[in-house]
């Protein structure tokens, strides 16, 4: 289930629990006897990046499906995505390894929706947080997520760690695909995941790699170029990005009128801006990481925030 952008007027609302908003992978967990694999939003199956996720002792049950965030905590307890991205952007068995050790993730966990062959997606959220409750024995590799009913109170949390945001989720609502308003996002910091459909020719210490990713949303089903991003990157995770772009023709209804190297629209990634002009740019936009885990159809032009 996907949320709908949110804005701070839902934090007084009572038909609501409301939880931290964690910057990590979004995951799919199925457990099948021993067996555990992590499936991402893309439906790839990511199981081996995290090797120390090996967590069939810790949820007591034989079967089950489990919906939760795969993230990396930094030295002081918080979601860290720049420690996640470096997880993320190995390839080699033997690197993944030693970043595993290094760089140790977490599942956290917020939903069940099959136990033992039962379907639970019908039941209410506070009814499936229960049986969540009983099924796991959290450890430091898996935890469930804390919630509050105090919205307010969460949100001044929030800004004084200087996390993401706020994930607002209806006591009675069913775990339905797709993205509805029963569950919403509210951000501290604006962000958006946008499709990357090309990139400007690199100068100088940028001459092997490239200058700016372009970026764009969808609008219906057509892609609309919503800026260029610059800043955010270095060189290691300039040619990872290089090395994963396949170049095509892309049709967006607003091309830039400078030299674009166009790719196919396959790669999401994280930006942070500061707010988004008329013509809906991005102004100041910074890369934040790949989204592997979210696919491109889902970066609409309504995630914007103003």
């Amino acid at each position: 289930m996907l949320a709908k952008m949110g804005d701070t007027s839902i934090l007084k609302n009572r038909e609501y629990i409301f939880e931290p908003k964690l910057d990590g992978t979004r995951a799919i967990l199925i457990k099948d006897g021993a067996e555990i694999r992590f499936v991402n939003r893309r439906g790839y199956n990511i199981t081996r990046r995290y090797p120390e996720l090996n967590l069939s002792e810790y949820i007591k049950c034989e079967k089950c499906i489990l919906d939760g965030e795969i993230i990396v905590y930094n030295s002081q307890g918080l979601p860290d995505f720049h420690l996640l991205q470096l997880r993320d952007l190995t390839e080699s068995s033997k690197d993944i390894k030693i970043r595993a050790e290094i760089y140790p993730a977490t599942y956290v966990v917020f939903d069940i929706l099959e136990k033992d062959g039962e379907n639970l997606r019908d039941l209410d959220l506070m009814e499936r947080k229960s049986i969540l409750k009983e099924v796991m024995r959290e450890n430091e590799r898996i935890q469930i997520i804390p919630y509050m009913e105090n919205g307010e109170k969460l949100w001044e949390i929030v800004k004084k760690l200087n996390i993401e945001g706020i994930m607002a989720k209806r006591k009675d609502s069913r775990y339905r695909e797709g993205r509805y308003d029963d569950w919403l996002k509210i951000k501290y910091f604006k962000t958006v995941d946008a499709v990357t459909v090309g990139y400007t020719p690199g100068k100088g210490k940028r001459e092997e790699t490239f200058g700016a990713l372009l970026l764009a949303l969808y609008e219906g089903e057509n892609l609309r170029f919503v800026g260029k991003v610059g800043t955010g990157f270095d060189e290691s995770i300039s040619r990872y990005l290089l090395s994963h772009f396949e170049r095509d023709k892309v049709n967006v209804i607003n091309p830039p009128n400078y030299e674009v190297i166009w790719v196919k629209p396959n790669m999401v990634c994280e930006v942070q801006y500061l707010e988004v002009t008329e013509d809906k740019k991005l102004r100041a936009p910074s890369f934040k990481r790949v989204r592997w885990d979210k696919n491109p159809k889902d970066c609409k032009v309504e995630e914007l925030q103003k």
